[in-house]
């Protein structure tokens, strides 16, 4: 259990209006695929980064980075880089940070030309995943073949910190406020840092959830969202650390998540859990910070390699695999319109 997640008298009270307020099964996928687009090179795409500024989409596709119009349109703006990206990321700046795994390094690049404004070398392996905690200011960088998760200046890439934890690490989240959450599948739990002191505080056990790797957060609910290998979805208090919903979402060894307030656009739902896998991506709507709604899933041609949310579009934007001897597909899935809010 989480080293802070002792039984008080909140826990019972939130866990009465849990059993109040039980998770409503069932209702379809609330997103419609709207286009579809072939990308010109080979090879998978690694990542996808929705920027808010510019209402752009990036892909990550072996060394290349192009920008889309949320109309599905290629932009002129890419850029080749020296190495494969693995991760995208958008710091306080309005910089896109991309993780280049060899060379190991950090690339800042300006959002609508993706020029190199600087770079900054890796020491402590090669770079799996970023995260940028916008409510902290933090910037995170992990690092799967090492185990481990460093903490970088959002601005220069510099380190400031670094933790080992070990096992296969999975995707970050944080809460805003200097914790920052690691999906383990070789530990089936959640580990826990304080990110300004780049130091482990403990773990969240995952009951009946067996090597989760998808993770996402509601920070402003405090609600942590787990992706298990084994097609389950728990939602569990990031406080307390204790599960008090479970779903069923595709199962799978690569499962993806992603969250968002108002995911369907200004008007739709207050917010929206997706998770992605190998068949399947599934959605869960929040109703309430204690009540959650299996929405459905969308049966996928090939596995999720990427995904993100273009919330106030009303998108969901997803990357899928190659199939064999075809080029990896962007689906941008629209908001059900047909669906009363």
């Amino acid at each position: 259990m989480h080293t802070r997640g002792r039984l008080t008298a909140l826990t019972v009270g939130l866990l009465l209006l849990s059993a109040q307020w039980p998770a409503v099964a069932g209702g379809g996928f609330p997103f419609q695929r709207e286009r579809r687009i072939t990308l010109p090179a080979a090879g998978a795409v690694h990542a996808l980064l929705f920027d808010p500024q510019t209402r752009e989409i990036y892909a990550a596709q072996g060394r290349r980075i192009e920008g889309y119009a949320l109309s599905g349109a290629r932009l002129a703006v890419q850029r080749r880089l020296a190495g494969t990206v693995s991760a995208l990321a958008r710091n306080g700046a309005g910089e896109i940070v991309a993780a280049v795994r060899a060379p190991a390094e950090l690339v800042f690049l300006s959002a609508r030309t993706l020029t190199v404004e600087h770079r900054r070398v890796l020491d402590a392996g090669p770079p799996t995943a970023l995260l940028y905690d916008r409510g902290a200011d933090m910037l995170f960088v992990e690092s799967r073949p090492n185990g481990s998760i460093v903490r970088v200046d959002p601005a220069s890439g510099r380190p400031l910190g670094r933790v080992h934890l070990g096992g296969a690490l999975g995707q970050m989240a944080g809460n805003g406020r200097g914790t920052l959450y690691v999906a383990n599948a070789t530990r089936n739990a959640l580990q826990v840092i304080d990110a300004r002191a780049m130091r482990a505080d403990g773990s969240i056990v995952l009951r009946r959830c067996r090597a989760p790797r998808g993770l996402a957060m509601d920070p402003i609910g405090r609600r942590l969202f787990v992706g298990c290998s084994n097609g389950r979805a728990l939602i569990v208090d990031a406080d307390l650390g204790f599960t008090f919903v479970r779903l069923p979402i595709p199962g799978g060894p690569q499962l993806r998540a992603a969250f968002a307030f108002h995911p369907r656009g200004a008007h739709g739902w207050k917010g929206g859990a997706f998770f992605a896998g190998t068949e399947a991506v599934a959605a869960i709507q929040m109703q309430a910070f204690v009540r959650y709604r299996d929405h459905g899933q969308l049966p996928l041609p090939t596995r999720c390699t990427a995904l993100a949310l273009a919330a106030p579009a009303g998108e969901l934007w997803l990357a899928l695999a190659p199939p064999p001897g075809g080029r990896a597909v962007l689906w941008a899935l629209g908001a059900d319109r047909s669906e009363v809010e």
